[in-house]
């Protein structure tokens, strides 16, 4: 990876922040702690001068000292003081007696404390900034004691100081770096598996996923997992897309054809029979295309979502008991027997017309592959007080183990040929509502037969009302 790239990367610019951000909040933490450090220092400094003078005042007062002038002269006589500024001024100013270098001016200096600058080369050991802290007081007799300590070793405090956080902060704006080009070489190179299956996908491969930990993992992973849903969905949409132009290509070619033969058939007709039935036939090849595409309709716009917003509380017992009372007389012409079991107060949210559309297309699909003399079950059964369980069933050749996923998809129809009537969209419209209402839709075998589930949540209690 070349080092643009990585110094381009978010993870580095936000590693590249932080360092800045740290170097700020140190920036701040070492300015009071220095000055905490070196308000302590000046504190014990200026406590060692007051002591000294105050030993210097109460040596003047003993009977057998030979005076303040004297105490001076003898301290500085018995050494010991190389770091230690006195000096005595008489009323007008006049030096007296001290060790304070010449070159200091004390006139016009109040009494209190003061820093003053020592001369080059004074102390051995200091540098070029070498200076003094003095304690001025005026005597009772008017002169002025002088009493001082250089400040060395608290410039050297604050030097240490600045050192070392010059030091911490380098040190730290360093690995803020490292770290944030490791982490945008870690970035760069995940974001680079993704864009290298994303590739893939766009050269036409829908099967290809970002890899990603099953289990737990980062931030990546996670999105991992929900894009490669997204892409699963995807190709899914996409082989559906595929497979229903496959089938309308087939579907629609055969009432077409007939459609053509018809108006063939009427262009040679001799009399006007012969034209009337023409037409009728042509007519009802195209019924069935607007069935198939009326029915395409439907379940695009179940699946756009855009009928929730009618949905209400429904009562499902009293709409199967409709039903049943309808199609039962329709069983029977047909030399079938609709058998119900309906539980009462069972409701759901949803679609009324949309609900009877699926239950109206389950029974009339029992009925249409049962043969005469069998019986067509419908039974409504609760799951609990937040589920329940639909039922219908018939005593038809049943549906294979393997296809009976593939029936719910649209133009799927287990007669190859396709010389049977039927669009294959009756279970695709079973399914796109049973999805809207978050049911689940499954099929087993009824021995013989078929046997459809569907399963959901309950809504309110059915006397609550029926708001669909």
């Amino acid at each position: 990876m070349r080092l643009p790239e990585l110094l381009r990367t978010a993870a580095f610019r936000l590693a590249l922040w932080q360092g800045l951000l740290f170097l700020l909040v140190a920036a701040v933490l070492a300015g009071i702690v220095g000055w905490q450090v070196h308000m302590f220092g000046r504190d014990q400094l200026r406590a060692a001068i007051r002591a000294d003078t105050q030993r210097l005042l109460e040596e003047r007062d003993e009977p057998d000292r030979g005076g303040l002038r004297d105490e001076i002269a003898e301290r500085l006589r018995a050494g010991g003081t190389e770091h230690t500024l006195i000096a005595l001024l008489d009323a007008h100013g006049k030096r007296l007696t001290g060790n304070l270098p010449a070159s200091i001016d004390l006139l016009g200096l109040a009494p209190g404390w003061h820093t003053v600058d020592m001369p080059h080369g004074y102390y051995a050991d200091d540098g070029d900034d070498a200076s003094a802290a003095l304690w001025l007081q005026r005597l009772p007799d008017g002169s002025m004691l002088v009493v001082g300590r250089d400040r060395t070793g608290l410039n050297q405090l604050d030097e240490t100081l600045a050192s070392a956080f010059a030091i911490a902060s380098g040190a730290a704006l360093l690995l803020a770096l490292i770290g944030g080009l490791l982490l945008g070489r870690s970035y760069l190179r995940r974001v680079r598996v993704v864009g290298a299956s994303a590739q893939r996908i766009m050269d036409g491969d829908l099967a290809a996923r970002i890899p990603a930990r099953a289990q737990g993992g980062d931030e990546f992973d996670l999105l991992a997992r929900q894009l490669n849903a997204m892409l699963a969905r995807i190709q899914s949409l996409m082989e559906s897309m595929r497979q229903v132009s496959n089938d309308i290509a087939h579907d629609l070619r055969t009432p077409l054809t007939h459609l053509r033969q018809r108006m063939e058939t009427a262009t040679r007709a001799t009399d006007a029979q012969a034209l009337r039935a023409a037409l009728a036939q042509g007519q009802h090849d195209i019924d069935q295309v607007l069935s198939t595409f009326s029915a395409m309709l439907s379940i695009a716009r179940i699946e756009a979502r855009e009928r929730r917003a009618g949905f209400g509380v429904v009562d499902l017992s009293v709409l199967l008991s409709d039903l049943a009372a309808d199609y039962a007389p329709v069983a029977e012409e047909r030399g079938q027997r609709l058998a119900t079991r309906i539980a009462a107060g069972i409701a759901v949210l949803g679609d009324r017309r949309l609900l009877q559309q699926l239950f109206a297309n389950l029974i009339e699909n029992a009925m249409t592959h049962s043969p005469v003399h069998t019986e067509i079950v419908l039974n409504l059964t609760s799951g609990g007080e937040r589920h329940f369980l639909a039922v219908v069933a018939d005593r038809g050749p049943g549906i294979p183990a393997a296809e009976r996923t593939a029936v719910f998809k649209r133009f799927y129809r287990l007669d190859r040929s396709r010389a049977t009537p039927g669009s294959g969209l009756g279970l695709a419209l079973v399914q796109a509502i049973a999805e809207l209402h978050g049911f689940h839709c499954a099929i087993e075998d009824n021995a013989p037969g078929t046997r459809v589930l569907l399963r959901g949540a309950r809504a309110a209690p059915a006397g609550s009302g029926d708001l669909s």
